[in-house]
């Protein structure tokens, strides 16, 4: 024989009724634990990413300052050879204006000796 109906009495019912509560309860604290445990695990994903972002940041701001401070001595270097350079040029204008001035004083003594023979 086949039972193709089921007759519940109104206390089944009310058993059946009290049985999906509990469960749909029990369901929604499970998806509840579930939501909480992927947020956090996610959190602690993007904490991490940020410790991770900031210490590589720090890198670069330290190699960034490096490599400024060995571009600011090259420019001192550079700027002291210059001026250095720009010393000498002067220095060496001024011994040519000496040496011009000695000739022109022995032109002139030579000429004043030829002018009193």
């Amino acid at each position: 024989m086949v039972c193709r109906q089921v007759f519940l009495k109104y206390l089944h019912v009310e058993q059946l009724n009290v049985a999906v509560n509990e469960t749909a309860q029990r369901i929604t604290a499970c998806e509840k634990y579930v939501r909480g445990f992927t947020a956090r695990r996610r959190y602690a994903n993007m904490k991490q990413l940020a410790r991770k972002c900031e210490e590589d940041m720090k890198l670069l701001n330290d190699t960034v300052r490096q490599l400024t401070d060995c571009l600011n001595h090259q420019q001192k270097e550079l700027h002291d050879e210059d001026v250095r350079h720009q010393e000498e040029k002067l220095t060496a204008a001024e011994e040519e204006k000496r040496k011009l001035e000695e000739e022109k004083k022995a032109q002139e003594l030579k000429l004043q000796a030829a002018k009193t023979v």
